[in-house]
């Protein structure tokens, strides 16, 4: 799989080919659970919980909640609180600038990576993941939209080939989809969507500096829109 070799130089060059695809842990499929609830909003900002409740909720043991809530604060989602319980966090505008101005350069390494490494493989699953994301925009599906952005992104940080940018990656995507999925308009989903398009089209083409400045146009319309919500109220 593309996201489990760690290579200096592409998937053909003498890299560490790394076990296959493990069963994921109690604590991950915890995390990815709280981490959907919170994002989708079905646990609101301001809400406070218990580890007891979400064990309950997802039919898990009190070991993997805490073990996932614990990443959960590390990126800001949640505060723990003893003998209280967990609030989650509020969605903070100004910090959504700071993580656009960190995307920024790392997003324009995954591509630059990417137009490197990547197999015919990863490329066509990357044209797949962008005509879903198309679709969804063209028909302002919310749920399918953002579902599909999420596989565009895991499916780039994969072709990537480097482990080390997919930690880094996997909780910065995590931020943004929250932000996103708050403040995003169906509005701007088709031109959000053609961004993507034109940098899969660039990879594929393995034209870096085409997949380049289709980052630097998105990132642009990324930061106009992070502003323009600052004198709005949350879409849902």
């Amino acid at each position: 799989m593309a996201g489990s070799r760690i290579v200096t130089t592409g998937p053909d060059s003498t890299g560490v080919t790394a076990a296959p695809n493990r069963p994921r842990s109690l604590s991950e499929t915890a995390y990815d659970a709280i981490e959907q609830m919170i994002i989708s909003r079905r646990l609101a900002p301001g809400a406070m919980v218990s580890e007891g409740e979400l064990g309950e909720e997802l039919a898990l043991g009190r070991t993997p909640v805490r073990e996932a809530l614990a990443r959960l604060k590390t990126i800001g989602f949640v505060e723990v609180h003893p003998r209280r319980g967990v609030l989650v966090t509020h969605v903070d505008i100004i910090k959504h600038l700071e993580l656009l101005e960190v995307r920024r350069p790392l997003d324009e390494t995954v591509v630059r990576c990417i137009v490197e490494r990547a197999t015919d493989r990863d490329i066509a699953v990357l044209q797949d993941c962008v005509a879903r994301l198309l679709a969804a925009a063209g028909a302002r599906d919310r749920e399918v939209y953002f579902r599909s952005k999420r596989s565009l992104h895991e499916a780039m940080v994969g072709a990537a080939y480097n482990q080390t940018l997919s930690g880094t990656m996997a909780s910065l995507h995590a931020q943004s989809r929250r932000f996103w999925y708050t403040y995003e308009p169906t509005a701007s989903f088709l031109d959000c969507a053609e961004l993507h398009a034109a940098i899969v089209a660039g990879i594929a083409d393995r034209d870096t500096e085409r997949a380049l400045a289709g980052i630097g146009m998105l990132f642009d319309l990324l930061d106009q829109m992070t502003r323009r919500a600052l004198d709005r109220r949350p879409l849902v």
